[in-house]
């Protein structure tokens, strides 16, 4: 079955697709593991079967992923979208030199346009590696036309995601209101790809979230200056996430658990920034808290959830022997990267698990080669041995965003021309180094 076939399936919004042959990861607790059929219809997964075959209709459109492995799609928890053209730029920077070059450095003189090509660029890397929804944490929005651009950009590549923008050194003039007026223009309901937050680290802004109706997504941790005043608030909910959460105390943590809060690690942004001496995957574990994975940004390392998956269960496993968490396995970290990552974006039971209701947000992992044969259980191999070169079909909302391997409706050659312009020019514009 070819692409052109699934493109006119999609584009009709009539009949079922589905995907027979493969192994299914459903990551639903009930549902388990299974060798039958993913049935979709109108964006949701109406059945997974556990016999290939049953059920199905004679008009359906079977693609047959027979070898293959079938996953929800993973979720990235935190990544800063708008930094996409800095990609490589500071492998061996600490925090402070990452600071000075994003936030503090490029970040003034980026245009809408900037911050758009960054956003494609992060959005097209996500899908490219399996990702099918990201929580963006958009802390370069100077102007309404700032904020804009980010979402059309988003919007336009057809990721699912919540935007939460802010600024990292304050709010302009003018911000809440464009906030609001933003969310009238492009969020009118919940039932759409893109959702809206605040990006915000200050009490100030978590105070006019709440009045406003709106999420939150912050960086927590020790290393947070002011991070006492946020938790003094009483405002911590189940409409907040927060990043990092290392070196907090063990009443700071109660009060996350509490309020409901979603909680993520970034596996290796921890360690480069070192805040990894007290990892909250195993404060998190020992309250039995669920958690979710996040790349965090491109600027360091490369956008890859297969590789902070093994980062994390290698950093877990040396700090919790001889404690009293438990190590995790293969399975707890791609649940994770899958419906921890969805009670991170605020949407638990619509994705992140493949089972009747939730939306199409899909992968299909290629098997079969050097890295992958012989191979042992399906969780194993996907987080122990598989790449992003193994993603073999991405589907969002039922739509498809990577087909044998290459992504759909990307020009990536003329995108990565643009990126490397903008990342020339506003490079460019900072002083010498030394200076």
């Amino acid at each position: 079955m070819g692409l052109d076939d699934v493109l006119s399936w999609h584009a009709s919004r009539r009949g079922r697709l589905v995907l027979t042959g493969g192994r299914v990861l459903t990551m639903d607790p009930e549902l388990g593991e299974r060798h039958g059929d993913v049935v979709l219809e109108d964006g949701r997964i109406v059945d997974v079967t556990a016999v290939p075959g049953a059920g199905r209709n004679e008009n359906d459109l079977v693609v047959d992923v027979s070898g293959g492995i079938v996953i929800p799609g993973l979720i990235d928890s935190h990544v800063h979208a708008w930094e996409g053209a800095l990609r490589g730029l500071a492998p061996d920077a600490g925090i402070a030199e990452y600071w000075q070059l994003t936030a503090m450095g490029v970040g003034p003189h980026m245009t809408p346009e900037d911050i758009a090509i960054g956003q494609r660029v992060t959005a097209a890397q996500a899908l490219n590696g399996g990702v099918t929804t990201i929580v963006d944490n958009n802390h370069n929005i100077r102007s309404y036309a700032h904020a804009e651009a980010a979402v059309d950009a988003l919007r336009d590549t057809g990721i699912r995601a919540v935007c939460a923008l802010g600024l990292a050194t304050g709010r302009p003039p003018g911000f809440a209101q464009d906030l609001l007026r933003l969310r009238e223009a492009y969020f009118p309901g919940d039932d759409q790809l893109l959702r809206l937050r605040l990006f915000a680290v200050d009490p100030d802004g978590w105070s006019f979230a709440a009045r406003e109706g709106l999420g939150v997504v912050a960086e927590i941790g020790g290393f947070v200056p002011g991070v006492d005043d946020l938790f003094a608030t009483g405002l911590i909910g189940p409409d907040h996430t927060y990043n990092h959460c290392t070196d907090l105390t063990p009443a700071q943590w109660d009060l996350i658990v509490d309020g409901g809060a979603a909680v993520n690690v970034a596996p290796r942004s921890d360690a480069v920034g070192g805040f990894a001496r007290s990892s909250a995957v195993v404060e998190a574990g020992r309250r039995a808290l669920p958690f979710g994975i996040s790349c965090d940004n491109e600027v360091l390392y490369g956008q890859d959830m297969f590789t902070e998956m093994r980062t994390l269960l290698a950093v877990q496993r040396t700090l919790a022997f001889g404690t009293d968490v438990e190590p995790l396995g293969t399975h707890d970290v791609l649940r994770a990267a899958t419906a921890g990552g969805a009670v991170n974006a605020g949407l638990a039971g619509r994705v992140g698990t493949l089972r009747p209701g939730s939306r199409a947000d899909l992968v299909v992992l290629r098997t079969g080669d050097v890295v992958t044969r012989p191979a042992g259980p399906a969780t194993g191999t996907v987080v122990n041995f598989m790449n992003q070169s193994h993603v073999e079909i991405v589907l969002v909302d039922g739509a498809p965003r990577k087909w044998a391997g290459a992504l759909v409706g990307v020009d990536y050659p003329a995108l990565a021309q643009a990126a490397e312009a903008s990342r020339d020019r506003l490079v460019g514009l900072l002083p010498p180094p030394g200076r």
